[in-house]
């Protein structure tokens, strides 16, 4: 695992790529996510394997009384989450890993994570999705202010939360 905390302005070297298809009525995907001013800026490196989402979790502990509470708790979530879904389904090996980049701006944070995965079509859960599996993207959906995927090679997920006053 390689970690780094950088300060400095700059974000994700401009706009994230959009998602080629966007979950039915989730239009704000197709958008693209330009990276906030970032004051902070979080750098991970993750071998792809049972710790990484853990590891990953315990990285943004450096991030602790700088961020609201409430977002920090949410970012501890769905990093979990999409890392989680890096090692289980993109099959990467350890040479590529899985990233985390977390840009801090002063009204907005740009999560992504990364991996060597060939890419996805985002699916809404319906009544039939099963109850044990699946609630990753539902969460990355209802928690953050507008997300998508793309794949060229590597497979990115991104997100932007909004920031609060706790």
């Amino acid at each position: 695992m390689t970690a780094s905390l950088m300060t400095g302005s700059g974000g994700y070297g401009g706009r994230v790529p959009s998602l080629g298809s966007a979950p039915a009525g989730a239009d704000h995907h197709a958008a693209g996510a330009a990276a906030p001013d970032a004051s902070r800026r979080l750098r991970l490196r993750l071998d792809p394997d049972v710790e990484a989402a853990g590891k990953a979790r315990d990285a943004l502990e450096q991030l602790e009384g700088e961020l609201e509470d409430q977002v920090l708790e949410d970012m501890r979530l769905l990093v979990t989450e999409l890392v989680t879904n890096s090692v289980r389904h993109a099959e990467a090996d350890s040479a590529q890993g899985v990233l985390l980049e977390v840009s801090i701006g002063a009204d907005r944070i740009l999560l992504i994570v990364e991996d060597g995965g060939n890419g996805f079509a985002p699916a809404a859960r319906t009544p039939d999705s099963p109850d044990d599996s699946g609630w990753g993207l539902h969460f990355v959906e209802r928690m953050s202010a507008r997300w998508g995927v793309n794949a060229n090679g590597r497979t990115r997920v991104w997100l932007e939360l909004a920031r609060g006053v706790s």
